[in-house]
C-alpha cells in the first residue's frame, strides 16, 4: 500500500472513530432523547447502567482511532515547516490520548452514583466517600485535558491563519479550542435540539477537523518533500 493510500486510511479510520464516539456519547445520555441539554457527568445517575456501560466500553475503544488522525492533520500544516507543524500535532495528540481514560470511566461514575443513591444507611459514608474520589478523579483528567487543548488549539490557529498550509483558513472553525468556548452555551440548548445536539457536540467538532485535514490531503502524498506533502502557497 502507498503511503497516500496509508494516510487516507488514516483519515477514514479517524473519521470512523469519531461516529462511533458519538455513538457512545449518546448512550451515555440514555440515547437520541428530544429534551433540553443536560450535563452528561451530573445526569449519569438517571441513565440504565447498562447503556452507560457500553457507551464507555465503545467509546473507549473508538478514541484511539482519532490518534491515527494527527497524521494527516500533520501532513495538512507540514507547508509551514516541520517544527511548526509538529508542536500542534504532539500537544492536541497528547490531549486526545487522555479522552480515552476519561470516556471509559464514565461507567465507574455511574456506578458510584447509582450505588450512592441504593445504598442502606449503615454503608452511605464508604459509598459517598468513593463518589467523591471517582469526583476528584473527573476533575483530574479535566485538568489535564484543559491545560493540552488551548495550548495546541492556539498553535494550530497560528500556523493555519498566517502561514501556508493545505488547510483553507476557515477550517480553523475545527480547532478543537472551540468545544470548550462554545460548551457553556450548548448546555444551555432548550428542547428539543438540546438533547439532539448537547451529547456528541465536543466529538462533532473533533471529527470535523479530521475530516477537513483527510479531505485536503486526499492527493497529497507524505513522501513528496521533507516537510510531509506539497507546499500549497
Amino acid at each position: 500500500m502507498s503511503n497516500s493510500a496509508l494516510l487516507r486510511t488514516a483519515g477514514l479510520l479517524a473519521i470512523l472513530g469519531g461516529v462511533l464516539n458519538g455513538y457512545a456519547d449518546y448512550l451515555l445520555q440514555g440515547g437520541l432523547i428530544p429534551r433540553a441539554a443536560v450535563n452528561t457527568y451530573e445526569h449519569l445517575q438517571h441513565v440504565p447502567y447498562e447503556l452507560v456501560f457500553w457507551g464507555s466500553i465503545i467509546g473507549n475503544a473508538a478514541i484511539p482511532l482519532w490518534l491515527l488522525g494527527f497524521w494527516p492533520v500533520y501532513v495538512a500544516l507540514a507547508p509551514a515547516g516541520r517544527w511548526l507543524a509538529l508542536p500542534p500535532v504532539f500537544v492536541l495528540g497528547y490531549g486526545f490520548s487522555l479522552f480515552a481514560g476519561y470516556h471509559g470511566s464514565y461507567a465507574l461514575y455511574a456506578a458510584g452514583f447509582q450505588a450512592q443513591a441504593e445504598a442502606p444507611a449503615e454503608l452511605s459514608g464508604t459509598v459517598n466517600t468513593l463518589a467523591q474520589r471517582l469526583h476528584e478523579y473527573h476533575d483530574a483528567l479535566i485538568l489535564l485535558i484543559g491545560m493540552t487543548i488551548p495550548i495546541g488549539s492556539l498553535w494550530f490557529l497560528v500556523v493555519v491563519l498566517f502561514f501556508p498550509t493545505h488547510f483553507a483558513k476557515w477550517m480553523v472553525i475545527a480547532t478543537p479550542l472551540v468545544v470548550p468556548l462554545t460548551q457553556p452555551f450548548i448546555e444551555m440548548l432548550p428542547a428539543p435540539f438540546g438533547g439532539y445536539i448537547r451529547p456528541a457536540w465536543g466529538t462533532t467538532i473533533f471529527t470535523v477537523l479530521f475530516l477537513f485535514a483527510t479531505l485536503v490531503t486526499w492527493n497529497v502524498n507524505p513522501s513528496d518533500d521533507h516537510n510531509g506533502g506539497k507546499r500549497n502557497t
